[in-house]
């Protein structure tokens, strides 16, 4: 059997020998590495120069001179030494060795006056012994037959024991190096019994090799003393496991030091660390392990190093810092003399707890899906994992399922600390058909990693990740084509809800203005590309669906929506869950464009209904922006232009596709001055009456922003001088022959109603001498001013405030004439005081509203 070095020399000192460090032997160096010839050192009480052998070796002999220090330390080992057996069989034994190295070696070099010696190896065999081989050799042995290996306790300066070599080993290598007396029987294998205690208390102990003209040993001798062997005096240890298995805590290892020689238990702790006391303790029986041995061949007991212990688990909190203490003691209780080893925590009590559930996947109706991922320490202990899935609504558990476990190395990079992280991720199925989920309801995905390796993990100690809660409430649709088609409206899409469940009948149903118009059965197909996006939309897969509602679009007047509908009535009129598409108009258009220059008017746009069917004439009618009073209607010819465009943005409506149109024509007399809101007009009559289809443009202005005369039929007609603006012939009867403004005669202009010359706000109404009723009217940059044409305030229609267009009726003329003033001074008071002044402060009319007919 293979023998354990029990030493370690290496890093020992002598005040004799300087330190040395060697595998499988000792090595005395002198102040660095030197050959077996340069070792020389002669006797100090034999000066004679030698020429010695020369022996290149791989290692040199340790030599030395016996000194007075050595010489009182060999007096002392003498003196503690129990004096040997001097028997006949000893000195006739010492005789028969002393004749045979004599016999051997009769020419040898009685110059040579070193003491050459070597230890080869230290060791530990398997009863616990130590082993010591190696050699001695010098001229100085001659008459000292008796030779002795004594063990030396550096610590208390005493001999431990003594062996005598019987049996010496034959070294011819030491005789060719060197030849002095009986150097090739000088080799010796001897084995020491030594006290544990002295093992587990000694620094370090010292060889010496002794020849004895002595039976016992003790006197006449010729000593040489090994270095020192120090000891290992660390305590080597490691946990290879630890386990739950049967609701216990199972820890296996090793833990060896030479301190624990003498200490015969050894007692495996778990001490909880967050609490401050020991949970657990086990007296156990060492294990061999002939690796510790082979990695530590100078520590005792090395190759009975190992240890296995069991705990209750039900004693324990995993969710305290726990450590496990290896204790080698001098009494089964642990209060005698110990040596402990405290490994590093199996818990820490301080756990990430991380997790991420990646997906919740129900698409398919058939199975429940999830994978993600939990990341804590705890698992090492807690190795059992499930995944449950709880009803939060109803509170209870629906069920349960080991899970798979998935390689994570994006978790182990994102959780460094966390030992178990790179084998966190999960992945687990439940079967829909026997889960009986309700819809609704709220349900999560508990990870758990428990002890107990049955149920649930419940009857073990256990660590849950409560995943965010998932409510099956979801419901989602998409309408990849809707078009209206002359037998109704094509639908083709997807739907899909989580109320779907138990709820087989699917229907599309189409609204008018909110109440149901048609609807259609349809059976459901599968849709992958919703399944890959809807994951966790119940049976998501199943959801496709292709069809045309039938119906006559010229009976949809109202805005259209989509229904889409699970039932479980197979007519679809009870236990239902609905979607609602956004609305469709059935009548859309727009005014893309409408010019109005000084002389014409150009409309284009688009109008599309389903209310068209039969009806191929189309018109432009102008009403009065404020009055809704027609003006004007023209017919148009240029229709059913192509619009992709709007058959895109209006897929319900029949024929979209083909809805623009455009005119350009004159500007009549009678739209001109005129705010106005033109109707497009689809009907069934050709001159635009009969069943029709109408929409709206905003308020347009037709020269709204000219100038206009206030009796349109007659236009400017003519004047005498007196009507005029200004100092003129006729008028010299007025204050300085001045005319602030212009006079409309009933003769020369007839006419009732009285028009707005302008756009603008009434800004007054009132009444004064000299001007009877009056009415002022704030274009932005003038002030104007209609008088002296009402007798009354009955005969005015407008109000103060009111906002009037050109060409709108002021009120009624009852008088001779109608005067009308325009000054840039937005004072009135101020205005009419210069009324007979020609400062600039009135202007002619005349001209402006000349100039402004013209833009």
């Amino acid at each position: 059997m293979e023998e354990n070095i029990i030493f370690n020399l290496k890093n020992f000192t002598s005040k004799i020998l300087p330190t040395i460090t060697v595998c499988g032997s000792a090595l005395f160096l002198m102040h660095g590495k030197v050959s077996a010839d340069q070792i020389d050192n002669t006797n100090s009480q034999n000066q004679n120069n030698a020429q010695t052998a020369t022996m290149n070796t791989a290692t040199s002999a340790n030599s030395a001179s016996n000194n007075d220090n050595n010489g009182a330390v060999a007096n002392t080992v003498a003196q503690t030494q129990t004096t040997a057996s001097t028997n006949d069989n000893q000195a006739a034994t010492a005789n028969q060795t002393t004749v045979s190295i004599e016999q051997q070696q009769s020419n040898y070099n009685v110059n040579d006056h070193g003491n050459y010696a070597y230890i080869d190896s230290v060791k530990l065999n398997d009863q616990g012994q130590v082993q010591v081989s190696g050699w001695h050799a010098t001229n100085d042995a001659q008459g000292k037959p008796y030779h002795y290996i004594i063990a030396y306790d550096n610590t208390t300066k005493s001999e431990i024991t003594r062996v005598q070599v019987t049996n010496p080993v034959t070294r011819n290598d030491v005789q060719q190096a060197h030849n002095v007396y009986g150097a090739a029987q000088s080799g010796f294998n001897v084995t020491f019994n030594i006290n544990p205690d002295v093992l587990a208390n000694a620094d370090s102990i010292r060889f010496i090799s002794r020849y004895s003209a002595s039976a016992s040993g003790n006197s006449n001798n010729a000593d040489f003393w090994y270095a020192p062997i120090t000891f290992d005096k660390q305590n080597h240890a490691y946990l290879d496991s630890v386990t739950i298995k049967d609701g216990q805590l199972q820890v296996s290892g090793w833990n060896v030091t030479n301190q624990a020689a003498n200490k015969k238990y050894h007692t495996i702790i778990v001490y909880d660390r967050t609490d401050n006391k020991v949970v657990g303790s086990q007296i156990v029986q060492n294990v061999a392990r002939p690796d510790v041995a082979k990695a530590y061949p100078n520590v005792i007991n090395a190759d009975k190093a190992g240890f296995f212990a069991s705990f209750d688990l039900s004693q324990l909190n995993l969710s305290h810092q726990l450590q496990i203490i290896s204790r080698y003691g001098t009494n089964a209780a642990g209060n005698g003399t110990n040596v402990d080893y405290y490994f590093t925590p199996i818990t820490n009590g301080n756990y990430t707890n991380q997790g991420n559930l990646d997906s919740f996947n129900i698409s398919n109706g058939k199975q429940l899906t999830v994978s993600g991922w939990h990341a804590d320490d705890i698992s090492k202990l807690e190795s059992n994992h499930f995944l449950i899935l709880f009803d939060n609504t109803a509170n209870k558990q629906v069920t349960v399922v080991k899970a798979e476990q998935v390689s994570r190395p994006d978790v182990a990079q994102a959780y460094k600390s966390v030992a178990t992280a790179g084998q966190s991720g999960f992945k687990a199925s439940f079967d829909l058909a026997s889960l009986n989920l309700t819809p609704g309801h709220s349900y999560s995905v508990v990870s758990r990693y428990s002890t107990d390796a049955t149920g649930n993990g419940g009857s073990g100690q256990y660590t849950d990740y409560w995943f965010k809660p998932v409510t099956l409430n979801q419901q989602d649709y998409y309408l990849d084509q809707v078009k209206m088609t002359n037998d109704g409206l094509h639908v083709a899409g997807w739907m899909a809800s989580d109320y779907s469940k138990g709820r087989d009948n699917a229907f599309i149903i189409v609204l008018n203005n909110g109440k149901e118009f048609a609807r259609q059965k349809v059976t459901l197909s599968n849709r992958a590309d919703v399944a890959n996006a809807k994951t966790s939309i119940y049976n998501s897969l199943k959801s496709g669906f292709d069809t045309t509602i039938k119906f006559n679009p010229a009976s949809a007047t109202g805005n259209l929506q989509v229904l889409m509908r699970f039932s479980s009535d197979a007519n679809g009129n009870s236990d239902y869950a609905d979607q609602y598409s956004k609305t469709y108009a059935s009548n859309a258009s727009y005014f893309d464009s409408i010019q109005v220059t000084d002389t014409s008017i150009y409309v284009s746009g688009w109008h599309a209904s389903d209310q068209s069917a039969n009806k191929p004439y189309q018109y432009l009618i102008f009403v009065d922006a404020n009055s809704g009073q027609e003006l004007y209607r023209q017919r148009v010819l240029d229709i059913n232009r192509s619009r992709s465009d709007v058959a895109a943005a209006n897929p319900t409506i029949i024929n979209a596709d083909k809805s623009g149109y455009q005119l350009g024509f004159t500007i009549p007399s009678q739209l001109d001055h005129h705010t106005v809101k033109i109707i497009h007009r689809i009907t069934d009559d050709i001159n635009g009456n009969g069943n029709y289809v109408d929409t709206y443009s905003d308020p347009v202005s037709i020269h709204n922003n000219r100038w206009a005369w206030p009796f349109p039929s007659v236009g400017e007609g003519h004047f005498m001088g007196a009507q005029l603006f200004g100092v003129n012939a006729g008028g010299e009867f007025r204050q300085n022959g001045f005319h602030d403004g212009l006079d409309f005669g009933a003769y020369d202009h007839p006419g009732t109603q009285v028009h707005a010359i302008h756009s603008g706000t009434i800004v007054g109404v009132g009444y004064t001498a000299g001007l009877d009723w009056y009415v002022l009217e704030d274009t932005g940059e003038y002030l104007v001013v209609y008088q002296e044409a009402f007798s009354s305030r009955g005969n005015i229609t407008v109000t103060p405030g009111q906002k009037i267009e050109v060409g709108d009726v002021i009120g009624n003329r009852d008088t001779s004439h109608v005067h009308i003033g325009i000054t840039r001074e937005h004072n009135f008071n101020r205005a009419l005081a210069k009324s007979f002044t020609n400062d600039g402060t009135w202007l002619n009319p005349l001209e402006i509203i000349r100039n402004g007919l013209n833009g």
